[in-house]
């Protein structure tokens, strides 16, 4: 058993090598690794035509579903017809009612009235942010998680997909609608991407400016400059990928006040080495095997 001190250990897409990855199965398996050391998952959404963030890493459904299509250019209507080894595609929203549903399960605000009115709110907020309305979670299905998924970690990184086709004005309405006054607030998430474009955009947004955000690099061309970049954006984090790092990289960030999140790790041996250089997270998909 690897003694990790104070290097947080995270599922990379809930626990991608023992669960389907982006599932909530896949974070229910997560969360009952939590009272082992688990500190918390990674997942990734993406923008479907009608302005919903699907939890789906891929930009098309070859890979899991066995369909060339791209995501952006599907309705979440078309994008749920299909299914990833049984499991339906969620939606941001999804994840978000499931919790607020789980969290409610003891309560008498649990009842027809207060649903009905949750849902007329929401759709009024969907009104002023110019989005669609689409039956809510709740009014669809039954399904609840237990009433502490998620809400026990203190690491959550939520990984933005863009391409040179996004929308970048629907994009940011979209986490405006998932992540401001919703059950998504309450948890300790960091926005990540890898588009410097973003970024800058959730800067200067009034609302999600407050959100903690992450900048990815993967080159070692982009990493000389990342602290520098990461600052200007008001990052508060640097996610890196693992083989780019050394003790002395680390440091670098640190002397910057940029804590390391390093991607995606499952070589037990490198794990080690991380933990003794104090990188501050570490993701990877064999949670299980570590703890």
């Amino acid at each position: 058993m690897i003694n990790f001190k104070n290097t947080r250990l995270v599922g990379h897409r809930g626990a991608r090598s023992e669960v389907l990855e982006n599932t909530l199965s896949g974070f229910q398996h997560a969360q009952r690794l939590q009272p082992r050391g688990l500190a918390g998952i990674e997942f990734d959404v993406q923008l479907t035509s009608d302005g919903h963030l699907v939890i789906f890493h891929d930009e098309t459904l070859q890979r899991l579903c066995g369909l060339p299509s791209r995501i952006d250019q599907l309705n979440l209507i078309e994008i749920q017809r299909h299914l990833q080894s049984g499991h339906q595609i969620i939606t941001l929203d999804k994840l978000s009612q499931a919790l607020s549903a789980s969290a409610d399960r003891p309560s008498v605000l649990n009842s027809s009235a207060s649903k009905l009115l949750s849902t007329a709110q929401k759709r009024a907020q969907n009104n002023l942010l110019g989005l669609p309305n689409f039956p809510s979670f709740t009014e669809t299905t039954a399904l609840k998680l237990p009433a502490n998924t998620l809400t026990q970690f203190t690491h959550i990184e939520l990984e933005i997909k863009t391409h040179n086709r996004t929308d970048y004005p629907k994009l940011i309405k979209a986490l405006k609608r998932y992540l401001i006054d919703s059950p998504l607030a309450g948890l300790p998430i960091v926005l990540t991407s890898f588009d410097v474009q973003l970024l800058a955009q959730l800067q200067r947004d009034k609302l999600l400016t407050h959100t903690p955000r992450g900048l990815l690099a993967r080159t070692p061309e982009l990493l000389v400059t990342a602290p520098n970049t990461a600052l200007q954006l008001g990052c508060t984090q640097l996610g890196i990928y693992y083989l780019l790092l050394s003790q002395s990289v680390i440091q670098h960030c640190h002397r910057y006040g940029l804590p390391v999140s390093a991607w995606t790790v499952n070589d037990i041996e490198v794990i080690k080495q991380l933990v003794k250089w104090q990188v501050d997270v570490i993701i990877t998909d064999i949670p299980s095997q570590l703890l």
